[in-house]
């Protein structure tokens, strides 16, 4: 089984890089929705933020549902799929999350990027491109059924 992370504004662009790899996967996956955020500097807003509350807000019913759908249309190759935020700008941290979840590789769309939810949003492109693991541009298998040759 292989674990492939998804940076996501928990859209249905999102939904669409998970179907894409679950599609062309050969085995079974596990998917973890990810989204990066900005620690804050000041020391009251960490002592006194509700980040995990307040974040868990930008997931949508629909979003959960798109989710339930996915792994019930691949129940052969979905094994489960995850929400989690990630919190902070730094690199060995952001590794030690993937290792974590033991990452095999890291899917996005490069035409959608990873738009951001709010104004502590990182650009999550940059980091997982320096994370030195496989990453998998959707665009780049997404293959038309038909293509109008004749």
């Amino acid at each position: 089984m292989k674990t492939i992370v998804i940076p996501s504004d928990f859209s249905l662009e999102s939904i669409q890089v998970a179907e894409t790899v679950v599609r062309n996967s050969k085995e079974e996956v596990r998917l973890v929705f990810i989204h990066l955020f900005h620690v804050a500097d000041d020391i009251q807003d960490l002592l006194f933020s509700t980040y995990r509350k307040k974040e868990y807000d930008f997931v949508s019913d629909e979003f959960r549902k798109e989710c339930k759908m996915l792994k019930d249309l691949h129940p052969d190759k979905v094994q489960g799929y995850k929400i989690e935020f990630f919190y902070g700008n730094r690199l060995a941290p952001f590794k030690n999350f993937l290792d974590y979840y033991e990452t095999d590789s890291i899917a996005y769309s490069s035409s959608y990027g990873v738009p951001k939810i709010s104004k502590s949003s990182l650009d999550a492109v940059a980091i997982i491109n320096k994370a030195g693991y496989q990453i998998i541009d959707v665009d780049t298998i997404k293959k038309p059924q038909f293509s109008g040759v004749q």
